[in-house]
């Protein structure tokens, strides 16, 4: 409907002498839409300074369309300076948007051949596709571009340990982590806990309910696969069980072959 596009009309009016070319039509409708949006202008150039005494205007300045190449003019908005720019590149227009307070930039363009229909007037006749002419005008050029929230940066989940995992050993079990052994020695104060000595039954929940899965360690006494370099010198410190039925010793739990022969006698007994 002719009533949407209100002012238009009068607006041509003014500046019917002023327009030269096909951009000078695109320039002015921008300007328009721009004023039925709470822009007015305040005069041509890319001055960005804004005095108290500056008052905008719905109609463009005198020699808006004599800048030559570029189209530069200064508008104002609930207090804010902003700097519309304009140039055409072969067939197409190109229209920025800064605002001098934010620094924030939006941008459009127009084939001019295909968007400009006629240089006189309503605006229907002026353009070809008025509506949508309008709609990529408020929703590229005057609308600001929204802030996007920075993603955080998403969590990785704790790396798992297949080889605590598979044998049943780790905090969330509940077992002592064979590895940590030793640990509390390093610490004069104490602050870290335990010590030389690996946990034996009755202290804290080892061994666990069910008693303790055999983890398959490949050295007696109960180190890990990996704990003994590949050729290295190892002295066992545990007998190898003469049963094959036998059960595995716990380190730590004496049995028959720690009880010292008669008659030795050793301070460290």
């Amino acid at each position: 409907m002719e009533s949407d596009y209100f002012g238009w009309s009068l607006l041509l009016r003014t500046i019917a002498n002023d327009i030269r070319s096909d951009l000078d039509v695109l320039v002015a409708v921008i300007h328009w839409h721009m004023t039925r949006n709470g822009f007015s202008c305040l005069s041509i150039g890319d001055d960005k300074t804004l005095a108290d005494t500056d008052r905008g205007s719905e109609l463009l300045p005198e020699d808006w369309s004599s800048q030559g190449d570029v189209y530069k003019l200064r508008y104002l908005r609930r207090g804010e300076l902003f700097i519309l720019t304009a140039l055409q590149t072969q067939e197409v227009a190109l229209f920025n948007l800064l605002s001098v307070k934010s620094q924030e930039v939006t941008n459009v363009q127009f084939n001019v051949g295909e968007t400009v229909r006629a240089r006189s007037g309503n605006l229907t006749e002026v353009l070809n596709d008025a509506p949508n002419v309008l709609k990529k005008i408020d929703e590229e050029f005057l609308t600001p571009k929204a802030n996007q929230t920075p993603k955080e940066p998403s969590r990785s989940p704790p790396q798992r340990n297949p080889l605590l995992e598979d044998r049943g050993i780790g905090i969330n079990r509940g077992i002592p982590d064979p590895f940590s052994v030793g640990r509390g020695d390093l610490d004069p104060l104490g602050r870290l806990g335990g010590g030389m000595l690996f946990p034996g039954p009755g202290h804290g929940h080892f061994p666990p309910p069910g008693g303790f899965r055999d983890p398959g360690f490949g050295i007696p006494g109960g180190l890990p696969p990996g704990a003994v370099p590949p050729g290295a010198r190892f002295d066992p410190f545990a007998p190898l069980p003469t049963n094959p039925g036998r059960p595995r010793r716990l380190p730590g739990n004496p049995d028959n072959d720690h009880l010292p022969p008669p008659g030795y006698d050793d301070m460290f007994m």
